[in-house]
């Protein structure tokens, strides 16, 4: 599989500074281990909406990809460590070959008189010096300082200023002045702090390569030179010390989010819903996305807390896709269920005695609704099943008629039967019997247009309630009946899959 974060990673290797380029290598190999969960991630999420799908996609093998990113990155930190090995090697004969330097020019500087000899030596010191390469950071300051002592007692006690013009005092002068004007610049510069570091080396053999002014210049000269330099170091020094708290403060942040990933995960682990799952997939989602806007902890911590953290989320998808799994087996139960409700809709819509049809539908409807949800099957299976219902009502209106002709006469029949029961005397006599009798008698008149169904529907239990008052009937029995009335009523309403369902 063709990688472009391997093909950086191959690059960088290539590279003859393997030391400098460590921050790009350490960002490739975050960059990498982001790209690398979130396609197994998204390839878990396809795998599953495929399965629910009941089809298979084929899988990437991302072992084979991670193998040869972490082979390069292990040959990497080895031929890297090899480089600080050797550079530290170098700066410890560098060192070496600098004290002895400086050994030879205490001597010369204590026991040589003849100036011409002096000369001489001191040049091939001097020359040797700025050939020797980089020593290590610790005693830079403190073995350039005694160079310089030395180099300065030098040029005092061979007595040389009264043999160098006054031009040459003050043209050497002038270049330590730009000296410390380029240190000045340097320390109050945004430049980054390797290169920081690298100017002020070079501005330092630069400084020792011009040679003496006026006694009475130097002190003020020397002062400025190394105020300059001292505040450049304290600018390097206060830099490592700031991107030290900044991993300090990083590694907590990143501990932070595990803190909190790990409590929303434990909340209810064991009795979480689909829509507690899809909360907190969505929450481990935007943890992941807020890990990535932090930067580095001090390596020691990062690749360990990166370790904990993707090993929470791995932990957390394969939680999930039990679950899931589960939860799916369950749902296609109650799926096959509704399918059987659907295809028995279907007989019926299918069916010419329209009134045994309704009936068988309006039970299938009522049966639907006590049937268990069929989870993510549950919409698209009701929308199959309210189709056939709709249908099979739609066909009912289409080829009655007569249905509707006989609209307006019930309505007319209902409004007749309302006066006649509203006028009718009501005795002691008339019993629950009665009154069921009279409710049936006004549902069987039939349904009547859907503008009026609920207003005719209204006028006569206004009525029924105001007869039934004096009479003996009990309360919860006069509104059982009603209820009843308005179940019948409503199952002849033309709207009644709207007012039912």
């Amino acid at each position: 599989m063709k990688n472009e974060l391997i093909e950086k990673l191959s690059a960088k290797i290539g590279e003859d500074d393997l030391i400098s380029n460590i921050r790009e290598v350490n960002q490739l190999k975050v960059d990498f281990d982001d790209w690398l969960l979130k396609s197994e991630g998204s390839q878990q999420v396809e795998v599953l909406k495929a399965k629910d799908k009941g089809e298979t996609i084929e899988q990437v093998d991302f072992t084979i990809v991670k193998e040869q990113f972490y082979v390069l990155y292990g040959s990497y930190k080895e031929n890297r460590k090899k480089q600080i090995e050797l550079k530290n090697q170098l700066e410890e004969v560098n060192l070496k070959q600098k004290t002895d330097l400086i050994t030879e020019l205490k001597t010369l500087v204590e026991n040589e008189e003849n100036i011409g000899s002096a000369f001489k030596a001191f040049n091939t010191i001097q020359e040797t010096w700025k050939k020797i390469g980089d020593i290590p950071r610790t005693k830079r300051d403190i073995v350039q300082k005694e160079y310089s002592r030395l180099r300065e007692m030098f040029f005092y006690n061979i007595n040389m200023y009264r043999e160098i013009k006054d031009h040459d005092y003050k043209r050497n002068a002038q270049l330590k002045q730009e000296i410390i004007h380029k240190l000045q610049t340097l320390r109050n510069g945004e430049s980054q702090v390797r290169e920081i570091e690298k100017s002020l080396r070079s501005l330092q053999d630069d400084w020792e390569d011009i040679g003496p002014v006026n006694n009475e210049e130097w002190e003020i000269l020397k002062t400025s030179y190394w105020e300059a330099v001292r505040s450049i170091y304290d600018k390097i020094n206060k830099h490592y010390d700031e991107y030290r708290q900044i991993q300090n403060d990083n590694l907590n942040k990143k501990r932070a989010i595990i803190a909190s990933l790990k409590i929303k995960i434990k909340e209810e682990d064991d009795s979480r819903n689909i829509k507690q799952w899809n909360h907190l997939t969505n929450e481990v989602k935007k943890a992941q996305e807020d890990w990535k806007k932090i930067g580095f902890a001090a390596k020691k911590d990062n690749d360990k807390i990166w370790k904990e953290f993707r090993g929470i989320c791995n932990a957390f998808f394969d939680e999930r896709k039990v679950f899931f799994k589960s939860k799916d087996e369950v749902d296609h139960k109650a799926r096959d269920v509704k399918k059987e409700l659907i295809a028995r809709a279907v007989e019926l819509n299918n069916s010419e005695d329209i009134q045994a049809a309704t009936k068988g539908l309006i039970d299938l409807q009522k049966k639907w609704k006590t049937t268990k949800n069929a989870g993510r099957y549950e919409r698209p299976l009701w929308e199959e099943f309210r189709k056939v219902c709709d249908q099979f009502f739609n066909r009912k209106e289409e080829v009655s008629n007569e249905f509707k002709k006989s609209l307006e006469e019930n309505l007319k029949a209902k409004n007749t039967a309302i006066a006649s029961f509203k006028n009718k005397e009501l005795t002691k006599e008339y019993t629950e019997q009665n009154l069921k009798e009279d409710i049936e008698s006004f549902v069987a008149i039939g349904p009547v247009r859907k503008d009026k169904s609920n207003q005719i529907l209204s006028e006569f239990i206004s009525v029924l309630k105001e007869k039934v008052k004096g009479l003996q009937f009990k309360p919860e029995q006069v509104e059982l009946t009603i209820f009843k009335l308005k179940i019948d009523s409503y199952a002849l309403m033309e709207n009644r899959k709207d007012i039912l369902f």
